[in-house]
């Protein structure tokens, strides 16, 4: 079952609506011209798409700062490093 979530964003002279698949995490936009609908991966959207999701998410943000390494794709990097960099030196 695909489980998404249509955000409007406010931009101006635009119809957009930023994507949330709840089931996957990913992120995605899509912008109606002339009644067509055309889609974005998050990473290659116009960066005022991105600018107005964070708008819409400000008042939902927490007081205090926090990180969940378990998430971010920058830790699934380092993890192979760490353990390509571990398995090599052993070996010397």
């Amino acid at each position: 079952m695909i489980f998404q979530v249509p955000i409007d964003l406010e931009i101006k002279n635009k119809i957009v609506s930023a994507i949330i698949d709840l089931e996957t995490g990913f992120i995605g936009f899509t912008e109606t011209v002339n009644g067509e609908e055309m889609e974005y991966y998050f990473r290659e959207s116009p960066i005022e798409f991105k600018k107005a999701l964070l708008k819409r998410f400000e008042p939902l943000f927490g007081e205090k700062i926090k990180t969940n390494f378990k998430i971010c794709s920058k830790s699934e990097n380092m993890k192979y490093i760490n353990k390509y960099l571990k398995e090599n030196s052993k070996s010397r």
